[in-house]
């Protein structure tokens, strides 16, 4: 008898235990649908004050202080104090923070990272730590630095079009539309503010090595109308690519890709309609202002069209490679089970997350070496026609980072072009020039500025003491070639509302260009001197 209610008791106790367990695993499931909402309503609360959030980030960098200056074709930003802040993300936790700077922020090398630790220049939480520290669920590390900014191009930034809620820019390669990275002051976003005075609101992206077409909206509630309309894909885009090599017409030339999985790629020709022309005038690829620009070159009655339907998945999320393909589901496949700890998924619990993306092609023109082509995404995944082209095995050719070639003509020089051993500024000094740097900038004359590098050193003696560039009196030093610009060109968006942009076609596009000089002489290339 006493041993049946020992083992009632026994039952009760764990009836209560398991009851226990379930009540705080709701707790838990309930504190996450609801730290979940909360962050969906502080998106939707900094896309309804895009306007003044902006405001605050400019004016905490105070744009009176932010200037430029054009030394070669290449526009430097003077060096200032600035504050790296990030939070923990899951794949560092547990590990030392001297191994996650050194292995995820390739800017430094290892022993500039231990040493910064060490001297308190990076921090968690605010306080010091030892280089061995191991990083937890929601550390804050900051790295102060003295930043010196990549030089990027020294084309301007051309206005297109513009009324009382939109502007139209040509976006110059190798400009990245934002901050980001090591780039901040020498961004699209900062550069127009410097010029205009005003803070324009980001419709969309391109990438930092692509060039063209950029829409920027004066509103908040425009800004928000394009964006919708972009992300519902209610926006034809069209694109221009210089690949390597005669791109195809039919599709014997993917008999692999049609192997591998025959739905992903799609050829058919399509007939242009009756009474309209297939030569691609002035009027239908530039704006009026620039009419007498060269057309494209003619189309035939008949183009065929290649349509890829790949999805894309990250594959390297410290240098952003993206793939496609079969590769792109089995990485996302293989994230899917490790976030739900299976081994075995059926096909709806990753199928609906995978990132599909569409993107049809077709040959315009090919000068023996590079096919001139026209891209047209459907959808807007990072490095979508990059990827797919590559995938093809049509990669763009001066792309580097997916399946192109460096080529001396498309790379920075070593040191970034502005360093106060620089040889160049000792022929300058031959021939009786100034050792100022006194070129003009595009846009407001306050950005001009007229540096003498003596004085800068002697004005930055504390920067001196924890910054190795200016101790050696540079601007900007790195002994790496890098990627100044691809042959991928925005040419012209689309809305189904009846609005269309559009911008001058590149040098690169035009018939006279022989891509044969351009592709002369090629360069060792590593995937994170991109």
């Amino acid at each position: 008898m006493r041993g049946e209610v020992m083992k009632e008791e026994k039952e009760d106790g764990e009836n209560e235990n398991s009851h226990n367990k379930s009540s705080q695993l709701s707790r838990k499931k309930a504190k996450r649908l609801a730290a979940k909402a909360a962050y969906k309503e502080r998106r939707k609360a900094r896309r309804l004050n895009a306007g003044s959030g902006r405001s605050k980030v400019f004016e905490a960098d105070g744009l009176e202080n932010v200037q430029y200056f054009i030394h070669g074709n290449l526009r430097h930003t003077k060096p200032y104090m600035f504050d790296y802040v990030a939070r923990t993300k899951a794949r560092w936790f547990g590990r030392g923070i001297l191994e996650v700077y050194s292995a995820e922020f390739v800017a430094y090398s290892k022993e500039y990272y231990k040493k910064a630790i060490e001297s308190g220049r990076i921090t968690v939480n605010g306080t010091t730590v030892s280089t061995d520290y191991k990083l937890k669920d929601g550390d804050k590390i900051k790295h102060s630095v003295h930043r010196h900014e990549p030089p990027v191009s020294a084309d301007p930034v051309v206005v297109h079009f513009e009324d009382d809620e939109t502007v139209v820019v040509s976006k110059p390669s190798g400009l990245p539309m934002h901050p980001c990275g090591q780039y901040r002051h020498n961004s699209l976003t900062y550069i127009l503010a410097k010029q205009r005075n005003d803070i324009l609101h980001q419709v969309h992206r391109l990438d930092r090595l692509t060039s063209g077409l950029v829409v920027m909206a004066k509103t908040a509630d425009r800004a928000a109308s394009l964006s919708k309309q972009i992300r519902l894909n209610q926006v034809q885009k069209t694109y221009l690519a210089r690949v390597r090599g005669r791109f195809p017409t039919g599709p014997e030339a993917f008999k692999d890709r049609l192997q591998e999985d025959s739905s992903m790629i799609t050829c058919h020709t399509r007939k242009e309609e009756e009474g309209k022309t297939t030569t691609a005038s002035s009027s239908s690829f530039y704006p009026p202002s620039s009419s007498s620009s060269p057309p494209l070159p003619s189309l035939p009655p008949k183009t065929t069209l290649i349509t890829v339907s790949a999805p894309i998945a990250c594959a390297d999320k410290r240098v952003g490679k993206q793939v496609c393909g079969e590769r792109a589901v089995a990485i996302h496949k293989a994230d899917i089970a490790k976030r739900k700890g299976q081994i075995e998924l059926k096909r709806e619990q990753w199928e609906k997350t995978l990132k599909h993306a569409q993107t049809t092609f077709r040959l315009l023109s090919y000068d023996g070496t590079t096919s001139l082509i026209e891209c047209k995404p459907k959808t807007g995944r990072t490095h979508q026609i990059r990827v797919h082209l590559e995938w093809l095995g049509y990669p763009i050719a001066n792309d580097p980072c997916y399946g192109g070639q460096l080529f001396e003509s498309n790379s920075y020089p070593p040191y970034g072009g502005l360093h106060t051993r620089d040889k160049r500024d000792e022929d300058q000094k031959e021939e009786g020039s100034s050792k100022k740097v006194n070129d003009t900038c595009e846009g407001d004359e306050k950005s001009v500025v007229s540096l003498d590098i003596e004085q800068f050193r002697q004005n930055h003696t504390d920067s001196q003491k924890i910054c190795f560039q200016c101790r050696e009196g540079s601007y900007w030093t790195d002994s790496r070639r890098r990627c100044s610009h691809i042959w991928l060109h925005a040419l012209k968006y689309e809305g189904d509302n009846g609005w269309v942009y559009e911008v001058p076609v590149p040098s690169w596009a035009k018939e006279s260009f022989d891509s044969r000089n351009a592709c002369s002489k090629v360069l060792p290339f590593r995937q994170h001197d991109a």
